[in-house]
Parts: C-alpha cells; structure tokens; sequence
C-alpha cells in the first residue's frame, strides 16, 4: 500500500514537470515549436481543436445566461450612440439654416437702414380667425415697445401689440384688428391694408376712387409715427371693387404665417425713407426678335422684262402732243 501511494506520488510529480517544461517551450517557441513539443502538439492538437469548437459555443451560451444585460447593454450604447448623431446632423442642419435666415434678414435692414433686434418665433397664438398672433423671444430689456414693425426677409410680418420684459406679442398683419398704411409702387398712391380674410389674403383699400389699382402692383409701408416706411407687404392679385368713394383689392402677402421662424423688430427708423429699394427688381422684358425679310423673288431663266417703249400703257401714241394729235 505504501509502495503504491509512493509510486503515485512519483507520477504525479513526473506529469508535473512535463507539463512545466511544455508550458516553457510553448512560451519561448510558440506553436510552431518542434521536437517533443511539437510531437506532444501534434499527437493531441487536433483533439484539442476539436474539444474548443464544441465547448465554445456552450461557453458562450451559458455565459449569455449568467450575465443576461450584457449584449443588452451593448444594444442601449449603440442606440444612444445612433440618436446622438442624428441630433447632431439635425442641429448641423438647424444652424445652417438658421445662419442663411439670419444672414438673409440682415441683408434686407441694411438696404433699408433699419435697426433690427432679431427675435425667434416661439409660440403661435390662437389662429381661429379672431387672433392671429404670435411670441417672440425678445422684449423690453431688448429695446422691443409696442407698435414697432415686426419683418423678416420676405416682408412685413406685423406689430408688436405687448411687451414684457423679454418676450413680446406681435400682432400678424392678417389679424382682423390690422390695418397698416400702405403704398403703391407704380403710382405712389396711400391706402392702407387690412386682414380678417386669412392667412394668405389682406385687403387694400385706395384712398382716392378717381385712380385705378392693377393686377400686379406691388405695396410697401409709407410708415408712420409708430412703424417704418419702405417695408415689402405684398402684391395685388385682384380688384374687387371699381365703384364708389374707395378701390378695394386683394393682395397676396410676401411673408408666409405658416414659416415664421426667425424675424426681426424695427427699433429704429431709418434716416430717410428707403422707397420701393427693398422691393425685388421686376425682370427687363426682352425685345421681340425682329421679323426676318421675306427673299427678293427672282425671274425666271428665259424670260426678260418686256422694254417700256414696246408697252403701249407706259408710252404715249405716236405723234401724240400737249396740243392733240399732230
């Protein structure tokens, strides 16, 4: 018994030290080591494949069962990583466009030497057609006071109808309670135009009945104690009363209520007053191509005109005079 145990003793140190001599060759000769190592390898390594690619997958699986939040935690990162970048394509963009408005409504205060405060839209008043009204982020600590002319690159929005410290209310040009002095710019005629009829609809009224409104003329603000002058509303699209003390008209405003966004308020006027500039030049009609002429026709070969002397039309009768026959 005591022989046995030696002996056993004896083997498992034998197997100890093979496997410490092989763990040294695998560490300084990699597996491509030859002699008893690459032997050892050779004898069991397709064993050893073998017995990894049918226990990796159990692997696998049982440590997904143990740690369940793992690739749930994996997925969590790569969404929020997906939605961060899309928030930051979209606001690339916001800005971009943001930029372009800004840079647009600047340009238009410059042609009309008008000191703006630029303000965003940030909420939409009641638009059931009894207040068509809208907020915007700047106010008093801003130089914004009430009645000053609300524009934004296109034309005119409104005015501002309440103040408060840094926010106030403008009053849309399509409101009901509107009424903004206008001006043609074909005749420099006033009038003034008003809303009530939507969104995309203001009334003129002309001042004096004895002249004509066209399709197509253009109005601006003649200004006033209160808004500026030269400010862009909109374009005559029908004439809807011919008689009577007044002319009425339809217009079809520049600046668009559903696409507010970025506009600016008028809080000082400019020095003198910019006219019809911020208008967009109307396009120079091109001239008609001339007619081209029409070929000399030619006579035919062969045939000559006959001599005026052999045209008994185009020539006198023998021996005719002044006097009568001879």
């Amino acid at each position: 018994m005591g022989r046995d145990t030696r002996r056993s003793r004896l083997v498992i140190v034998a197997l100890l030290i093979v496997a410490f001599t092989l763990i040294t060759l695998d560490y300084k000769t990699g597996r491509s080591a030859t002699g008893a190592r690459g032997v050892v390898h050779s004898a069991l390594g397709g064993i050893e494949d073998g017995v990894t690619a049918v226990t990796r997958p159990i692997g696998r699986t049982a440590s997904s069962l143990t740690h369940p939040n793992r690739y749930h935690n994996r997925a969590d990162r790569l969404a929020q990583d997906n939605a961060r970048l899309r928030r930051q394509i979209a606001d690339d963009g916001q800005v971009t466009r943001m930029s372009k408005e800004l840079s647009d409504l600047r340009l238009v205060a410059d042609k009309g030497q008008y000191t703006i405060v630029p303000a965003k839209v940030i909420a939409v008043g009641d638009v059931t057609g009894t207040d068509w009204t809208v907020t915007i982020n700047a106010g008093r600590d801003d130089g914004v006071v009430v009645d000053k002319t609300v524009l934004n690159a296109d034309g005119l929005v409104g005015t501002v109808s309440s103040v408060t410290a840094h926010t106030a209310v403008v009053r849309l040009a399509c409101d009901p309670g509107s009424r903004i002095g206008a001006r043609l710019e074909r005749t420099q005629l006033l009038g003034a135009v008003a809303g009530g009829q939507g969104p995309s609809t203001l009334t003129f009224t002309l001042y004096d009945a004895s002249f004509r409104v066209q399709k197509g003329d253009r109005l601006v603000t003649f200004g006033s104690l209160d808004y500026v002058a030269g400010v862009p509303i909109g374009e005559i699209t029908k004439v809807t009363d011919v008689g009577g003390l007044s002319r009425t008209a339809e217009v079809r405003p520049y600046a668009h209520v559903g696409t507010l966004d970025l506009v600016g308020v008028v809080v000082s006027k400019p020095p003198t007053d910019p006219g019809d500039r911020l208008l967009t030049p109307r396009p120079v009609p091109q001239p008609a191509p001339a007619a081209t002429p029409a070929p000399a026709l030619t006579p035919a070969v062969g045939t000559a005109s006959a001599p005026a002397s052999q045209n008994p039309a185009a020539s006198p009768a023998v021996g005719a005079g002044p006097g009568g026959t001879g």
